[in-house]
């Protein structure tokens, strides 16, 4: 049985929401319960929900609350997630090294559950990763992160039944990227000491710590969760059987 404790934010970290929620994004949290409580509680980053290792849910905010959690992010061509999802944070020293305990997973599924029962603007392909949404910049939940098991539970998608085809050109990859709700090739910087994409052929002089995302940069946020065996960045046959029955599903 899911059990969600009271533990609202004592900060001004958050906002009020003025779109419709339609995506839900998972999340690792790199530090312990009572840690990442304090910081989610009382820093300048904010979640919905927080799940410790034994399945304690803890609700830190309202579904009609914005939560800092995403930060620069974009999905299915729409940048600044936060405005329109829910956000969980999963405790994990390291989602990439720290396979997530059963119960952990259960209460997780139960939650989601009935996090998609009150906002069913959420569709199974907007149940994403925070690397999903912000590619080389995060790789949260991590490779650990058991998202078959979520969606045989009804939870997102997997490809299941994907068999491997001949790569055609990185177009082709890119394009397939963009129809699972990946974004395009970008660039983000700190402007104002806050990170902003940047949409100029040339930066602005004021824009500093300059990142590239390539292709292969956003291919590998699909494989940390897609082909976890190995998040490459280089496409082979097993990506593009996994890529065509993704997008189909989508």
């Amino acid at each position: 049985m899911l059990t969600i404790k009271d533990a609202r934010i004592q900060s001004t970290s958050f906002a009020a929401r003025t779109e419709a929620i339609d995506t839900l994004v998972l999340h690792y949290t790199e530090l312990d319960l009572h840690a990442s409580l304090r910081i989610l509680r009382y820093g300048e980053v904010s979640v919905h929900y927080v799940l410790a290792e034994d399945g304690t849910v803890y609700r830190l905010l309202q579904e009609d609350e914005i939560g800092y959690h995403a930060g620069l992010s974009m999905w299915r061509t729409k940048p600044c997630v936060n405005g329109r999802s829910i956000g969980i944070e999963i405790v994990n020293l390291n989602g990439n090294e720290h396979p997530y305990p059963p119960q952990q997973i259960q209460a997780l599924i139960e939650l989601c559950r009935h996090i998609l029962a009150a906002n069913p603007g959420i569709v199974a392909g907007n149940i994403v990763g925070h690397s999903d949404i912000a590619p080389k910049r995060k790789i949260d939940p991590g490779r650990k992160f058991p998202w078959q098991t979520l969606a045989e539970a009804g939870i997102g998608l997997w490809p299941i039944g994907a068999t491997p085809e001949p790569i055609e050109s990185i177009n082709q990859v890119q394009g397939l990227l963009n129809r699972c709700g990946y974004p395009s090739p970008h660039a983000y910087g700190k402007k104002g000491g806050r990170w902003v994409f940047i949409t100029e052929p040339v930066p602005p002089p004021e824009v500093t710590h300059l990142v590239q995302v390539t292709t292969s940069d956003i291919l590998r946020a699909f494989q940390w969760r897609f082909q976890a065996h190995t998040p490459s960045g280089i496409a082979n046959d097993e990506t593009i059987g996994l890529l065509k029955k993704l997008a189909m599903l989508t």
